[in-house]
């Protein structure tokens, strides 16, 4: 089945779906930034960096996006997913008896904002909308996340961290762009885009995590 059969929003809606939806999304958002503080002090070794990693919360923001049904909604989900899960997590972690810095607060709110957006955007390309050159970048964005983020782990901090951990990341990382570009892409050209574009957004991110 190509994506595109499946691009458009239903027609009707029950009453209240909506504020539902908007409702589902702020409170997963939240709660996820409470997982993330707890995760950070009780999660076991090898999975610790999971709870100190962005490849987690940008995937928050795509499966915030996919409750949206039409382009504005993706955006938007995706855009609050990552600021609320700060919210949550840095809440939480004041409650706690940590420090907070209202700096790093500002910072991972308005990257989180930003790296929701482009989920939000890929999730509505993906579902069939916007050229096929857009859909093949789109299919990019969380693999590279991933992938550019498991280099920096294993090249980086790998002893200080487990390597596993990063090594599985990478993986998990291509696995979804192949899976993305079975399933989600159609023909020669976006599947090349995708691991084109995977490929520069990776190094990208490997060069910004280590300015």
């Amino acid at each position: 089945m190509s994506p595109a059969a499946t691009a458009g929003p239903p027609a009707n809606e029950p009453a209240g779906t909506g504020a539902r939806r908007v409702g589902l999304v702020l409170l997963a958002a939240l709660l996820a930034g409470v997982v993330i503080s707890f995760g950070q002090t009780v999660a076991p070794e090898p999975i610790s960096p999971l709870f100190n990693s962005a490849t987690p919360v940008v995937a928050l923001a795509g499966g915030l996006a996919l409750v949206g049904r039409r382009l504005w909604s993706n955006i938007v989900f995706g855009a609050l997913a990552g600021p609320l899960a700060m919210v949550g997590y840095y809440v939480t972690t004041a409650l706690r008896d940590y420090g907070v810095s209202m700096r790093m607060v500002l910072f991972w709110c308005a990257a989180g904002m930003v790296s929701g957006v482009a989920m939000g955007l890929a999730v509505w390309l993906l579902r069939g909308n916007g050229s096929r050159w857009l859909r093949g970048v789109g299919a990019a964005v969380l693999p590279a996340t991933a992938v550019g983020e498991a280099a920096h782990g294993i090249v980086r901090i790998s002893d200080t961290t487990p390597i596993l951990y990063w090594s599985g990341l990478g993986v998990l990382g291509l696995a979804l762009l192949a899976w993305l570009a079975a399933r989600r892409l159609d023909g020669a050209v976006e599947r090349a885009v995708a691991v084109a574009a995977t490929a520069v957004f990776a190094v990208v991110l490997f060069l910004i995590y280590g300015g």
